[in-house]
């Protein structure tokens, strides 16, 4: 409920909430009475999925805690950052 109420406040014009197809988003949406529409479907889902792969598989630093990864979470924004403005000029 608090990611909900948190993205609720970000955004309060939400029409509809796509989730994976994992049942257990189904309960939770009716025990916390969620009033928008929730669609269960990987349909809507892939490209956040296939964005957080692709950031996973390119940046060693998100893999795991070694000596690539950095502890200072400035370092981990501005690498992220780096690599997604990186990702929209090759898509331009």
């Amino acid at each position: 409920m608090a990611v909900y109420n948190k993205v609720k406040r970000l955004r309060s014009n939400i029409l509809h909430i796509y989730s994976d197809a994992n049942s257990c988003y189904d309960v939770a949406f009716f025990m916390l009475k969620i009033p928008e529409p929730h669609t269960m479907t990987k349909a809507e889902t892939h490209l956040i999925e296939s964005s957080n792969s692709s950031i996973r598989d390119n940046l060693a630093r998100f893999n795991r805690k070694s000596k690539r990864f950095s502890k200072t979470l400035e370092m981990l924004s501005i690498t992220l950052d780096l690599f997604v403005n990186k990702k929209a000029l090759l898509v331009q």
